[in-house]
């Protein structure tokens, strides 16, 4: 018997890896599988989903209020409407499993109210309000901080679902440096940094690289640099490569030596399972979650913090220089995450057994 699983969570890179990393793997499990996902038609969503195999549903983008206005008085109206059509996305549907973003949460009422098995994720130090919310009505909670498990103590850690390719490159160290090295049309010989400002880039990491690079204080560096697929694509100079988008994660980790980034949840357990040395740059918005995110990175001395306010061209000029001769040459790693996709996957496996058996006693 075919089982379904629909995976809710978008609007960030960070929502979608995890859930597409544990949809590969409930591909794998034995018997018949469906996995669907629910997002939206302007998310990251709508170009990543797809493009894995996997087929998408989409609904409305309904966004919390954080102060009063005119949205605040549609928001009853809008999430009433998004957590219906979430219901029709799950007429056949055997679990649901939530990943935090706009559609989570109506995704977890549609769930709760036509009594479908509910399986949350939390990827962040600080959980977000969609899964504070779906905690209330989850059978399975696994969370990626133990600081979280604190705070829920009834739930599982797990880690965060990252890409086969990551897990690969952590297992086996750098697989072919020199080779993705010359294709992006860099020195395999000299020092790499990778920057990148989440899926759709960072105008303050792009506005400090540009500055930095008009005068640049450290001799032989090399750039490469996402700076969004919205944004205006800089004239690539000496030493300095501009992109549009990573496409290959695991390709930019592999022949990067330092890297410049938000503190996304997904990046900062991906840092710390390569090892690889960051100046994060966590967003001054939202609840707080990146800067804690960053903390064991911090802690461990994988990377260093800076403030949004703080980082600019002159920061890295005075910074770099430091960070580059100190070479980080015995950084902490982990290899929990490598091992979450496969945990969680057999988590809503069991989950469904359960509920199976309870309705054939019933």
């Amino acid at each position: 018997m075919k089982r379904q699983i629909l995976f809710a969570g978008g609007g960030t890179a960070g929502h979608v890896e995890p859930a597409l990393a544990v949809a590969d793997e409930i591909s794998k499990l034995p018997g018949q599988w469906e996995c669907l996902f629910l997002g939206t038609a302007n998310g990251i969503e709508a170009k990543l989903v797809p493009a894995r195999g996997y087929r998408l549903i989409t609904i409305p983008k309904v966004t919390l209020p954080r102060r009063f206005s005119i949205e605040s008085v549609l928001f009853p109206i809008k999430f009433i409407s998004a957590i219906q059509q979430a219901r029709r996305a799950l007429a056949q549907t055997d679990a649901v499993i939530g990943f935090g973003g706009y559609v989570s949460a109506a995704a977890y009422l549609a769930a709760w109210s036509k009594s479908i098995p509910i399986v949350v994720h939390e990827a962040n130090a600080k959980p977000g309000w969609a899964n504070r919310l779906g905690r209330k009505f989850a059978d399975v909670v696994a969370v990626n901080f133990s600081r979280v498990k604190t705070i829920w103590p009834e739930s599982i850690l797990t880690g965060i679902p990252i890409r086969t390719g990551i897990s690969e490159l952590a297992e086996s160290g750098a697989i072919k440096r020199n080779e993705r090295a010359n294709s992006f049309g860099l020195d395999p010989s000299r020092p790499i940094v990778a920057v990148f400002g989440g899926s759709q880039g960072s105008s303050r990491i792009n506005s400090a690289i540009s500055d930095y690079i008009k005068n640049p204080s450290v001799t032989g560096l090399q750039i490469i640099h996402a700076v969004g697929p919205n944004n205006p694509l800089p004239e690539r100079k000496s030493d300095y490569f501009p992109l549009p988008y990573f496409e290959d994660m695991p390709a930019i980790y592999d022949v990067s030596d330092y890297l410049i980034t938000r503190s996304g949840a997904v990046t900062c357990a991906e840092l710390l399972t390569v090892g690889k040395f960051a100046i994060l740059v966590p967003l001054p918005h939202g609840n707080g979650e990146q800067a804690e995110n960053a903390s064991e990175l911090v802690d461990s001395g994988n990377a260093v913090l800076v403030s949004d306010e703080a980082f600019n061209g002159d920061w890295l000029r005075q910074n770099l220089p430091g960070i580059i001769a100190r070479k980080h040459e015995k950084l902490s790693t982990t290899r929990r995450n490598i091992r979450a996709a496969s945990e969680i996957a057999r988590l809503i496996e069991v989950l469904i057994e359960e509920k199976s058996r309870e309705k054939t006693h019933d």
